[in-house]
């Protein structure tokens, strides 16, 4: 067969759909032509390929001659060792009468020793994603170059089965809206998370999506409240779309088509999923597939919305809204990771409420409670966005403050200390101590809050109220 079938794939959107699906696989996927030419590029960044092809496509003449053997050889699947040391998966793309190209799916790290449980949980892996590409390129090859849908429901379920089976939001979403736009070559695919009587746009995909991103609309919304009082799609036409806040702008085509599907699970209303597409790119059959899909998308949300707000529940203070002890030190080793790698300075504070255990006895905790919560407010108030505050425990709070140097992290624990004690709590003043640790390449994350918190002693010792900074 000519090696132009997969000319008739929008290579710019495939790409998307292909990263898309191997940041939600972690693996590295790449696909070649019948003649062993690139199709696409490395979804994910392997340092060894990039470095020895110099960029995202094959060029290196090893490699090239590698899998041009490879592909000569292959009847159906098989596993191979790279020129360079990297175990890959590769994979005879199309049916067993019609050839359209050939798969690569390769593991994101490169593993000197793999125990025979990770090989076969990967191959597993890998196995899933040839499933999931094989049935989505043949059911757009055949919807290009023969106009009918057969096989649209088979490409529909292989998404759907991992968009079941994936639990991180951001990746569920992304999934979603790529495969809408690779298969029904929607010119917008957008998803709609129901946050607090509203539906918040979390991801868009298309020419105008970023134009979406970010748009909130009242459930009590008059076309909001039409799309959820059932449970079928509802079609727009686009001065309606243009009623939604933040949408009176919006360049639409007139003659394209304008669906929502509100998606429903045991739960209730967990978002809507958006569509905009062209007359001829949607028939009967396909609205049947796509309210299939808005039922599996529907259910892969509700599991991931559920999922996220548990790790955000795992990770945060309950009392504060401060990230926990857990979740500190978690974020803290990747700060430390990121200031040996880039050179860019990170400074760390810790701060202990002065006479806490008293004010709790002589006030109570209710009263107790309330300090620890203003002060988490002043705490949050007196720094930038791109700082990390945190519950340690008790009346022990940690700033995290990256690109930070000595100046700007006096500073700011200046700023705290100051606002603390100038702050009318109830029933009496209240101070806080402070001690000011900068990181070195040499420290760990214990290493590092121990000296702060051997500063915070010396401050204590000082007479309370004050800030020190450790020995550098």
């Amino acid at each position: 067969m000519p090696a132009s079938l997969l000319l008739s794939v929008s290579l710019k959107y495939w790409q998307d759909f292909q990263d898309t699906l191997a940041k939600v696989m972690d693996a590295n996927i790449y696909i070649f032509d019948i003649n062993g030419g690139s199709f696409s590029r490395f979804s994910r960044e392997v340092e060894l390929c990039r470095k020895v092809n110099e960029g995202g496509k094959i060029c290196n003449e090893k490699c090239i001659r590698f899998y041009k053997d490879i592909f000569g050889s292959l009847e159906d699947k098989g596993t191979f060792t790279c020129p360079y040391g990297m175990r890959l998966y590769a994979y005879r793309l199309g049916t067993y009468a019609q050839n359209i190209g050939f798969l690569i799916i390769a593991p994101t790290r490169i593993s000197p020793r793999v125990d025979s449980e990770e090989e076969n949980t990967f191959v597993t892996k890998a196995h899933s994603i040839y499933q999931t590409i094989n049935e989505v390129l043949k059911a757009i090859l055949e919807k290009s170059l023969l106009g009918l849908r057969r096989l649209e429901l088979g490409s529909i379920y292989e998404i759907s089965r991992l968009l079941t089976s994936t639990v991180e939001l951001d990746k569920v979403m992304d999934l979603i809206t790529n495969s809408l736009i690779i298969i029904y070559k929607a010119e917008l695919a957008f998803v709609g998370l129901h946050e607090g009587g509203k539906i918040r746009i979390a991801q868009a995909k298309g020419d105008y999506g970023h134009l979406l991103i970010g748009k909130q609309w009242p459930m009590a919304q008059p076309l909001m409240e039409k799309f959820f009082s059932k449970v079928e799609p509802s079609f727009l036409s686009i001065d309606e779309l243009r009623t939604l806040p933040g949408l009176a702008d919006l360049k639409v085509d007139s003659a394209n088509k304008i669906m929502f599907y509100p998606l429903w699970s045991s739960v209730g209303a967990v978002g809507l999923l958006g569509i905009v597409f062209s007359p001829e790119s949607i028939d009967d059959s396909a609205a049947r597939n796509l309210q299939i899909y808005a039922n599996f998308a529907a259910i892969a949300l509700a599991n991931a919305k559920l999922v996220s707000r548990l790790e955000r529940e795992a990770e945060t203070d309950f009392l504060t809204g401060f990230f926990n002890k857990r979740a500190l030190r978690n974020i803290l080793a990747n700060e430390l990771e990121r200031k040996i790698r880039y050179g860019t300075p990170l400074a760390v504070i810790f701060l202990d409420i002065d006479n806490f255990k008293c004010y709790n006895d002589t006030f109570g905790h209710v009263a107790g409670d309330v300090v620890l919560q203003k002060t988490a407010e002043i705490i949050k108030n007196s720094i930038r966005t791109v700082d990390i505050a945190g519950r340690y425990g008790g009346e022990e709070f940690v700033i995290i403050l990256p690109g930070t140097k000595e100046e700007g992290a006096v500073a700011v624990a200046e700023r705290i200390r100051k606002s603390i004690e100038t702050y009318p709590f109830p029933h009496c003043k209240v101070t806080a101590s402070l001690g000011i640790a900068l990181a070195k390449n040499s420290d760990s994350v214990d290493s590092l809050l121990k000296r702060a918190d051997q500063s915070l002693y010396q401050a204590k010792k000082q007479g309370k109220n004050h800030f020190c900074l450790a020995p550098s």
